[in-house]
C-alpha cells in the first residue's frame, strides 16, 4: 500500500485547556471543530481587511431563463418561518429564495412588492416636487420682481422634503440588499 500524500492545507494547534470547551461549543452549534475554526478565521480576516471580499457575479444584459433546479431540505419550523417572512415581504417562498441568492451573487437589490410600491410612490412624489420647482424657476426667470413671492423658508422646506424623501428611497434600496445578510 502506498504512502498517503501529506495534506498541505492542514495545521496542528495545541488548544491546551481550550480543547474541551471548544469541542462543547462546536457541538452546541452543530459544527465540526474544523468548520468552526475556518469560520472564525474568515471572520477575523474580514474584520482586519485581509480577506478578499466575496466574488460578485456581473449581471448579463440579456435575460436568462431559470431552468436549473436545486433541492433544499429545511426543518418544519424553518419552512414555516420562511413562508411567513416571504409573505410579509411580498414574495412566495421560492421567489424569496431566488431573490436572496441573486442579491448575494450580484450585490444588487431584487425588489419585492412592498419595495416596488414604495419606489413607485417615491417617483410620483419626486415628479410632483420637480413640477413645483420648475414652476418656481419659471416665475423667477420671467418676473424677477416676484422674487419676494417665494420665501426662502418655502424653498428650504422643499429642499428638506427632497432630502428626507431621498433618504427613504435609499433605506428601501439598502433594505432590499441587507435583508439577505444574516447576522
Amino acid at each position: 500500500m502506498g504512502q498517503r500524500a501529506k495534506r498541505t492545507s492542514m495545521i496542528a494547534v495545541d488548544l491546551g485547556e481550550l480543547k474541551a470547551p471548544w469541542q462543547a461549543w462546536c457541538q452546541a452549534h452543530g459544527m465540526t471543530p474544523s468548520h468552526a475554526l475556518r469560520n472564525a478565521l474568515r471572520q477575523a480576516m474580514d474584520r482586519n481587511g485581509t480577506q478578499a471580499p466575496a466574488p460578485r457575479v456581473r449581471v448579463a444584459p440579456k435575460r436568462e431563463r431559470a431552468t436549473a433546479r436545486i433541492e433544499l431540505n429545511l426543518t418544519t419550523s424553518e419552512l414555516a418561518a420562511l413562508k411567513r417572512m416571504a409573505g410579509h415581504e411580498g414574495y412566495v417562498p421560492t421567489k424569496w429564495l431566488v431573490a436572496m441568492v441573486r442579491t448575494k451573487l450580484t450585490g444588487e437589490p431584487h425588489m419585492g412588492q412592498p419595495e416596488l410600491a414604495a419606489l413607485t410612490r417615491s417617483n410620483q412624489q419626486l415628479l410632483a416636487l420637480g413640477r413645483n420647482l420648475n414652476q418656481i424657476a419659471k416665475v423667477l426667470n420671467t418676473a424677477p420682481q416676484n422674487k419676494a413671492a417665494f420665501r426662502v423658508e418655502v424653498i428650504t422646506e422643499l429642499s428638506r422634503v427632497i432630502q428626507a424623501h431621498t433618504k427613504k428611497v435609499s433605506d428601501v434600496l439598502r433594505g432590499t440588499v441587507e435583508r439577505w445578510h444574516l447576522q
